[in-house]
């Protein structure tokens, strides 16, 4: 089922199709695949923007992306770019000229020595801590403006059961300055500004969102994580490797916690906790996060809640969740690109031992930034129940849903 028949739009009409570049209402429209050059497997979270702005788009899990340029960056370049990739670069008005825009990009891995691995075990930790210490230096620290397009959807097997687009300014007071999740929380407001879904809303929990996970997500922000310093020492570090993005050399530091906690996670019923850290060499800015997590239970308002067991109907039989964090440079600092939040269930009912399962997809792309003048915004709009607007999704970028 297509995105358009997941959300019931019929009046909408297709604009491109897959591999085509089109010109409409002043936009440039570009859709392509990035697969790996060796393997000719897709590569998902692929950065593709256009260099100098914040224009730009991910692919998603199959390595498929749309992108939405206006006309008036014609001239300037599109950079394709993934962390262990190399970086190609290509002038929008020639991508423009082809009926197709592929692209194939080499796998840039280095590998590490045995003797080195273990002879710089202590050093991981140091690398952590001043990839921590740089963070002021990397991101920027006074309030700013995210425009981001968010998608989650909510599956039971393989139905979707709800699936809600939108279009969110996020509002950061305090830029990128270190805090705990409450602390960030009330600094941190957002409000929806266009939205389209594939259902009504009839109670208050309908208009809920995972907005809140999601930017839980953003490790350099939320100290809850393994940026936490005060709790690095019960982490297990190990340099996995070395690779490269955007040409600069980045270290791929694995990390695992066996004690995971509430303090360290940002999640009440962890059980296992580990991942990968990608820091870049030459400014110890961390440029992406990966994280696989298991728990035993969840609560609806979200990771960190704790869920009175007894009035559950049904029993966690298995809880997992994968997250990719990515972010990217723009002017003189770092900022956040793209989270995907993948979170999977198994449960069975008290009653009558019947098991289901359901699965979330939670996605986050931004879309621009303010510096200079953001729009203050200082609460969260949890419930969400805005029209659907057709002509600004004709000409607004979002992630591609999977085949």
């Amino acid at each position: 089922m297509d995105r358009m028949q997941k959300i019931k739009i019929l009046s909408v009409v297709c604009l491109v199709f897959l591999g085509s570049v089109i010109v409409a209402q002043d936009m440039i429209v570009i859709t392509g695949k990035v697969t790996d050059k060796k393997t000719g497997e897709p590569i998902p979270f692929v950065n593709i923007g256009v260099i100098g702005t914040y224009t730009g788009a991910a692919t998603n899990m199959d390595g498929l992306y749309d992108l939405k340029i206006p006309s008036k960056y014609k001239e300037k370049e599109l950079e394709i770019s993934a962390v262990g990739y190399s970086t190609v670069k290509e002038k929008v008005a020639d991508i423009a000229k082809s009926k197709t825009y592929n692209v194939e990009l080499n796998p840039m891995a280095f590998e590490v020595g045995e003797v080195e691995i273990l002879g710089e075990s202590r050093l991981q930790y140091t690398r952590v801590k001043k990839a921590v210490e740089n963070i002021s230096k990397n991101y920027l620290q006074t309030p700013f403006n995210y425009d981001m397009y968010y998608r989650g959807e909510l599956k039971s097997g393989d139905n979707v059961l709800r699936l809600r687009e939108a279009a969110v300014r996020l509002y950061d007071n305090k830029g990128y300055e270190r805090g705990d999740a409450y602390q960030v929380f009330k600094e941190r407001g957002y409000d929806f500004l266009e939205v389209r879904k594939n259902f009504e809303n009839e109670t208050l929990a309908d208009g809920g969102t995972y907005l809140d996970e999601l930017l839980e997500m953003d490790i350099v922000r939320v100290r809850g994580n393994v940026l936490n310093v005060n709790e690095i020492d019960d982490y297990k570090l190990t340099l996995e490797g070395e690779t490269e993005y955007q040409g600069d050399k980045i270290w791929i530091i694995a990390y695992e916690n066996p004690n995971a906690t509430l303090a360290s996670t940002g999640d009440y019923y962890v059980r296992t906790y580990k991942g990968k850290l990608y820091i870049k060499q030459k400014d110890y800015a961390v440029v992406k996060n990966t994280m696989e997590v298991t728990a035993s239970n969840y609560s609806p308002q979200g990771r960190s809640f704790y869920v009175e067991e007894a009035r559950q109907n049904y029993e966690p039989q298995s809880i997992s969740y994968k997250v990719t964090t990515t972010y990217k440079q723009h002017m003189d600092y770092y900022y956040l690109s793209y989270i995907s939040y993948e979170r999977n269930h198994d449960w069975k009912s008290k009653k009558t031992g019947e098991k289901k399962k359901e699965s979330i997809l939670a996605e986050l792309l931004v879309t621009k930034i303010d510096t200079f003048s953001p729009q203050v915004i200082e609460r969260r709009a949890y419930y969400e129940n805005k029209p659907y607007n057709e002509e600004f999704w004709k000409s607004y970028n979002i992630i591609k849903d999977r085949e």
